[in-house]
């Protein structure tokens, strides 16, 4: 008797899962696709560029893939317009985006303000993938509504993400002095605190330069760099670059180079600091802030353009307060080395 009552046990327990399974199926099915965001930068006028998927054409790209007008921004290389036929069977696998023409997007502006924007051209930039450089598929796209370029006013990169139905609400305003909004500052920052913010990198210029740099800088002022920007929940942070240069001219010679993310509460001081990445001369050894977007539910998203001896690559990445590059979130990353 107590073998056939286990085995009825096992049976009602084998029943149990299997309801459970059939019971969640459905729920597994209905889940939303992962959260993605892409970059996009300005094409035109009216328009902007973005590479949804990495790919490698192989020496596949048609003659067909006519060379169209470079983006007016830097870092989306040189597109060529491509066949949705052709684009079809680098979309067809589970990890890639599956774009299309006429699909519509959301991208997020300046001060917040997100706006529709729908696919009207497939492209995409062959690299030199023999180096192992990747090649880019992706689309042009245009806004829906023409007035939402009120809000590119920053440096022409912004961020894309899939469409989402939004609430009927009104839609945000143009900045005033009392408004907070996330985002890259495009003013000057104030002089008294940049001289700070010199003083604090010179500080950690003292603690962390070799013997031979910090005698080659003896007496030498940095070159500084500093912007302001506003995280999601609206706090306030600065992101500067300083280079010790030697010489002038054609014999100019950038002697040490850091960068820092800091805070201005309680008091003025560095959360995290950047290395110099390059072996080249000026503020361009440091990575460069492009542009801050709200990723929403309190995220922080930002966009640097990186340089290095053998390549350059612009990345999107989520912002941490005290961590530097290395350990941010990458959400995309467009790169091409030599």
């Amino acid at each position: 008797m107590r073998l056939t009552f286990h085995r009825a046990q096992s049976v009602l327990m084998h029943l149990a899962v299997l309801a459970i399974g059939i019971w969640l199926c459905p729920a597994a099915l209905a889940q939303k696709p992962p959260e993605r965001f892409w970059m996009a930068g300005r094409y035109d006028g009216d328009r902007v560029i973005v590479y949804f998927n990495a790919v490698h054409f192989r020496g596949t790209l048609p003659p067909s893939a006519k060379r169209i007008a470079d983006p007016v921004v830097k870092g989306f290389y040189r597109p060529r317009q491509l066949a949705a036929s052709y684009v079809a069977q680098f979309v067809a696998t589970p990890d890639a985006e599956h774009f299309s023409l006429g699909m519509k997007y959301d991208l997020i502006l300046d001060y917040g303000h997100v706006a529709t924007a729908t696919l009207t051209t497939l492209v995409g930039t062959e690299g030199d993938e023999p180096v192992g450089n990747d090649s880019y598929i992706g689309a042009l796209a245009s806004l829906d509504n023409k007035d939402d370029w009120m809000f590119m006013t920053g440096n022409g990169v912004y961020v894309l993400r899939r469409h989402v139905k939004a609430p009927n609400v009104q839609p945000k305003s143009a900045p005033t002095p009392e408004t907070l909004y996330p985002g890259l500052e495009q003013g000057p920052v104030r002089f008294d605190i940049q001289t700070k913010i010199v003083g604090l990198l010179s500080d950690r210029m003292e603690t962390t330069a070799k013997a031979n740099e910090k005698l080659g800088v003896a007496d030498i002022s940095p070159v500084v760099a500093v912007q302001e920007f506003r995280l999601a929940d609206g706090k306030l942070r600065y992101y500067a670059r300083a280079v010790w240069n030697s010489g002038e001219g054609d014999s100019l010679k950038t002697v040490f180079a850091l960068s820092g993310w800091i805070s201005p509460s309680p008091k003025l001081h560095i959360l995290a600091v950047e290395e110099r990445e390059s072996g080249y001369n000026g503020l361009g050894t440091l990575p460069e802030l492009c542009q801050v977007v709200d990723l929403e539910a309190g995220r922080t998203g930002i966009i640097v353009s990186r340089s290095y001896d053998d390549g350059a690559s612009t990345v999107l990445m989520e912002y941490v307060d005290g961590a530097d590059l290395k350990n941010m979130r990458i959400l995309q990353i467009l790169e091409s080395g030599e």
